[in-house]
């Protein structure tokens, strides 16, 4: 099996990528590194930079991955900043922000980036939920205590409930695309030309 660098310190997407990588002959290999990332409201900007540097440390080709949270009732925020509002904000700050909402859409913006010495890859999904009044659920970060996904919708299921029941690979999941296929099935195809 081919191995191929992923960098990430989030267990539920390093998960994620093995479990697609898999799909085409792909070990992911976990590799943390401590890249300081560009600020901006663009987030494909924003992982084409952290996959070059990625790809400058190592020297080999690399996954990297970043997500972006849209709220449709706050015109689009907090975007690629959501790692630092939860690094700020509790479980019940969000909820406090979002409180009066009518439109509670939520929109995550998966990408991932593949970078190698010729090129880089940018890989997108966009995954929609809807955000809930109150916080529930005690796994992840703060903001997954208030959203339920849309392939969670009928269990009623915040992100968090679903980390908290060890549910990341039920069959409702599993299911669901993500960036990390597109890019698996981008590699196959892009290998068998080779």
């Amino acid at each position: 099996m081919t191995k191929i660098l992923v960098a990430t310190t989030n267990p539920e997407k390093f998960s994620f990528a093995q479990r697609s990588l898999e799909n085409v002959g792909l070990e992911a290999v976990q590799t943390v590194l401590d890249i300081d990332e560009i600020q901006g409201e663009d987030p494909e900007t924003i992982i084409k930079d952290k996959a070059a540097r990625a790809y400058e440390l190592l020297g080999e080709p690399i996954l990297v991955t970043d997500d972006s949270w849209s709220f449709a009732g706050l015109r689009g925020f907090p975007g690629p900043y959501m790692k630092s509002m939860n690094h700020w904000f509790t479980p019940d700050d969000f909820a406090r922000l979002i409180s009066g909402l009518d439109d509670r859409l939520v929109t995550l913006q998966q990408l991932v980036a593949y970078q190698d010495e010729h090129e880089c890859v940018v890989f997108r999904r966009d995954l929609t939920g809807q955000l809930v009044d109150k916080p529930r659920g005690n796994g992840g970060v703060p903001l997954q205590k208030v959203v339920v996904m849309d392939e969670d919708r009928e269990a009623n299921m915040t992100i968090s409930e679903v980390i908290d029941a060890g549910e990341q690979h039920h069959p409702r999941r599993a299911a669901k695309r993500l960036a990390w296929d597109d890019f698996a099935e981008w590699y196959q195809t892009a290998r068998s030309i080779d």
